[in-house]
């Protein structure tokens, strides 16, 4: 059963859309990490703020999705902790920088729903690197979604049709 899903990944892999559509098929609350975070014009919340707001949405909620990573904040293991279901994105970096491409021809020019106001979407060298980098982050988050094997259900998607089609059978 999946009550409490936590969805990992990279920039660009659909995070957020995975996310939107388990919600409303287990009919959980859905929480983007990304519209916690980013707050208007691409200002952030800082860390502690960030940490209180979710102690609260978990005193909240009990039953929930959570799509984003997010690692370097207290909530992170607190978050793998309550999940009952952890889902890690691993499709490759070349993937994830087509999503990001394709996103940002999407939404240019606008905010994407899952964000605060101000925060347009595009693409900048800065942003780029952090993915393009990404492999690194991979083998960390992997290396710790693998500590929850056999305690938790862990599910790793190679390619955007595997969790298509494992979404299309919910």
């Amino acid at each position: 059963m999946m009550n409490r899903v936590i969805v990992l990944g990279p920039s660009g892999t659909g995070k957020t859309t995975v996310g939107r559509i388990l919600g409303e098929k287990l009919g959980l609350q859905i929480l983007h990490l990304d519209s916690i975070y980013w707050k208007k014009n691409w200002d952030n919340i800082n860390k502690i703020d960030f940490d209180i707001y979710m102690r609260n949405f978990f005193k909240k909620n009990r039953e929930w999705v959570i799509d984003g990573n997010y690692t370097n904040n207290k909530h992170f293991q607190y978050r793998l902790d309550l999940a009952d279901t952890i889902i890690f994105l691993d499709f490759g970096t070349q993937v994830a920088l087509k999503g990001i491409h394709e996103r940002a021809a999407k939404f240019k020019h606008r905010s994407r729903s899952d964000m605060a106001e101000g925060c347009i979407e595009g693409i900048d060298q800065v942003f780029l690197q952090y993915v393009a980098f990404y492999d690194k982050r991979a083998k960390f988050l992997k290396a710790i979604i693998n500590k929850y094997r056999g305690k938790k259900q862990v599910l790793i998607f190679k390619s955007r049709l595997e969790i298509h089609d494992w979404l299309n059978a919910l």
